[in-house]
């Protein structure tokens, strides 16, 4: 395995969406290109916003779109993987701690005596000035008899930022440049211990060997710290990789905590993962194939470059997930299609373990290039299941209530009466020659008997629905339609 490791850490203070799904495949195809580990994090530290339900479907989440991690904490029946461990921020507050009294030992860090009171009377004074709040350092300089006089007062812990500028050489956004005047002796211990975030992921990264961050541009700001941390610790520097944010349908930044969508809630509507593989990908990827669209995660392992990544962000295109989840939907095989809907039949009270294994594949092959969704399958094989008690309302009015409404359902029972063989090639053959006799259009033929048969306009093939539904039952549907259209 190569020296490349990357990881996300996401906060479980909320749902998967599709942001942090979008950071996290891009960290894993990294890793997975160039041979090196993927590494699964939780930043839990805040416990307040912390909550287990989040972390068991963040986990849940990866593993439904086959983002394995190579170490990470423990999931279900996956163990605690890797020599870096633990892997949630929150059992490794005496590794922050540790790590945080070293840089005071070193003196770049320094204890803070000044009260909530006094920091909030700096605020209003830089408010009233209409400058920007920077702590004024007033306990920069203290001596250490000058500490010990605070006795057992509460402090903080702050890093000393030094003079001149901090360069990152960004893999996405190239040079940036920060003067390091614009950041104030932050925080890295809070009064009770508690590392500040800064401290933590630093010192995350830099004791589990972390050789790329990628993560969004909303932490470039937080990257000239980080820098400024990675070499007060002595930790080699990562190489960092700031992605724009992915925008939802109105412009807007898609986050949490204004869209907490969950990943699993597209899987519960029928999506596929390949699918949003695919689609979060494109939300900051290009490939070198121009116009490409559809990649597989295969494809993926081998494509994916970080040269290749957008500095523009994405918006959110509802549309373009559907397109693509009915690409992936076309692609599956019939054995794979079938398996996959079957939950979703079942779970909609469709008793599928009544028909024999060779029937479904038929009915899975006659419908897979009808459905958007694996949800969907429901609304197209119902009446398979089910009685036909009721007819479309609108689809009624248009081939049940016309003048010649009845003569074609006649002449769809006469054809499939006398059909020589119950098969889709004999029913379409006498439809087609009832056609010609009638001197009318097809489709009123086909549409009138759709809907006898199924209660829907729409649906699979009609002759490859009679087909499985049998000659017997689409026969008594027949009789029950036209007994409703004479009545």
């Amino acid at each position: 395995m190569s020296d490349i490791r990357c990881r996300i850490a996401p906060s479980p203070s909320g749902f998967l969406h599709i942001g942090t799904a979008k950071m996290a495949l891009f960290n894993w195809l990294f890793a997975r290109s160039q041979g090196g580990a993927f590494v699964l994090r939780l930043e839990d530290t805040d416990a307040e916003r912390t909550e287990e339900e989040y972390v068991e479907a963040m986990c849940a989440g990866f593993q439904w779109l086959g983002i394995e991690w190579d170490e990470g904490p423990p999931f279900g029946d996956v163990p605690e993987k890797g020599a870096f461990g633990p892997y949630r921020q929150s059992q490794r507050r005496d590794l922050h701690r540790a790590e945080a009294l070293r840089l005071l030992d070193e003196g770049k860090a320094y204890r803070c005596f000044c009260s909530k009171e006094e920091l909030d009377a700096e605020r209003e004074r830089a408010a009233a000035e209409k400058r920007p709040y920077r702590y004024s350092g007033k306990c920069r300089n203290l001596t250490p008899e000058e500490a010990a006089a605070k006795g057992d007062a509460p402090w903080t812990l702050r890093f000393r930022v030094s003079e001149g500028e901090t360069v990152i050489e960004d893999l996405v956004q190239g040079p940036v440049r920060f003067n390091n005047r614009e950041y104030d002796d932050f925080i890295i211990l809070k009064p009770n211990g508690d590392p500040i975030f800064h401290l933590a992921v630093v010192v995350d990264d830099g004791l589990m060997k972390v050789s790329h961050v990628i993560r969004g541009d909303d932490h470039l700001t937080n990257a000239a710290r980080h820098v400024m941390l990675f070499n007060a610790l002595g930790y080699p520097l990562p190489k960092f990789a700031h992605l724009p944010m992915v925008l939802d349908e109105t412009g807007k930044k898609y986050s949490k905590r204004l869209h907490g969508a969950n990943v699993l809630d597209w899987r519960d509507e029928g999506y596929l993962p390949e699918t949003l593989i695919n689609y979060v990908v494109m939300l900051g990827w290009t490939s070198e194939e121009e116009g490409r669209e559809f990649f597989t995660l295969d494809d993926l392992k081998h494509l994916f470059t970080l040269d290749r990544l957008n500095k523009s962000p994405a918006r959110f295109d509802r549309k373009k997930l559907d397109w693509l989840n009915g690409q992936h939907l076309r692609r599956l095989t019939v054995e794979d299609f079938c398996d996959r809907v079957l939950p979703f039949m079942n779970a909609e009270g469709l008793d599928t373990s009544a028909k024999p294994r060779e029937w479904l594949l038929r009915m899975a092959a006659i419908c897979q290039e009808k459905v958007p969704t694996l949800k969907h399958i429901t609304a197209y094989t119902d009446f398979f299941f089910r009685d036909v008690d009721a007819y479309d309302e609108k689809a009624a009015g248009k081939f049940f209530r016309q003048p010649d409404s009845e003569k074609w359902l006649e002449t769809a029972v006469r054809v499939m009466e006398a059909a020589p063989e119950w098969t889709h090639d004999a029913l379409k053959e006498g439809f087609d020659r009832a056609t010609e006799e009638l001197q009318t259009k097809l489709g009123n033929l086909v549409n009138s008997t759709r809907l006898a048969l199924t209660g829907k306009p729409v649906g699979p093939g009609l002759f490859e629905l009679a087909e499985l539904l049998g000659r017997d039952e689409s026969l008594a549907r027949m009789a029950k339609a036209l007994a409703f259209v004479r009545a």
